[in-house]
């Protein structure tokens, strides 16, 4: 399966369903699949979270809200080796991660769309 594991707030983001259908669509675009942890996983486990992150093509973390379940798991990604992009809503307090230049911010879901597209894309050509 050539998929790309997919950090983000979900119960918490009343967005999450919207967005979830843009990674969805983009994917397919793509060749990609976008891979939900606790939709194919019924808990959390260490070991299968690095499993999964390890045999994913790449990370996509969007750190809107601020979760830190997003955080540790994009932690976890990226002391695996893994390469990870990182997006979030405009106003996010962005704390503690590698990279934190390179936060792709977006302001609606149009634009939302508009970033995942150029971040799938360049997963896809890795």
């Amino acid at each position: 399966m050539n998929y790309f594991y997919v950090v983000c707030p979900v119960g918490a983001d009343p967005s999450f369903s919207q967005k979830r259908t843009v990674l969805e669509e983009l994917a397919s675009e793509l060749g990609l699949q976008p891979f939900f942890p606790l939709q194919r996983r019924n808990t959390f486990t260490l070991t299968v979270a690095k499993e999964d992150i390890q045999g994913a093509k790449f990370v996509l973390a969007d750190l809107s809200l601020e979760r830190p379940s997003c955080y540790f798991e994009l932690g976890l990604a990226q002391a695996l080796g893994a390469t990870c992009f990182i997006i979030a809503k405009i106003g996010t307090a962005v704390h503690q991660i590698g990279n934190e230049s390179n936060v792709a911010f977006y302001s609606d879901l149009e634009q939302y769309r508009s970033k995942v597209f150029d971040i799938l894309s360049a997963g896809a050509a890795l």
